[in-house]
């Protein structure tokens, strides 16, 4: 098999960081009953999270 020329899977994620972004949706049972709906992004590149935004509903 012969073998592949080119930069490490490491080397390749390093020089693409500044182009990923990740986000997540979550939500959390608060105190009165409320429900807060949480959606953030973290950009990989300087490891910094963005708040997206926050919404809270009653919950059921």
């Amino acid at each position: 098999m012969p073998r592949r020329t080119g930069p490490s899977w490491s080397q390749f994620l390093k020089a693409q960081a500044k182009g990923i972004w990740a986000g997540d949706l979550f939500h959390v049972d608060a105190v009165l009953l409320k429900r807060l709906y949480v959606l953030f992004v973290i950009e990989h590149a300087i490891r910094v999270v963005h708040g997206a935004g926050v919404q809270y509903r009653r919950a059921a």
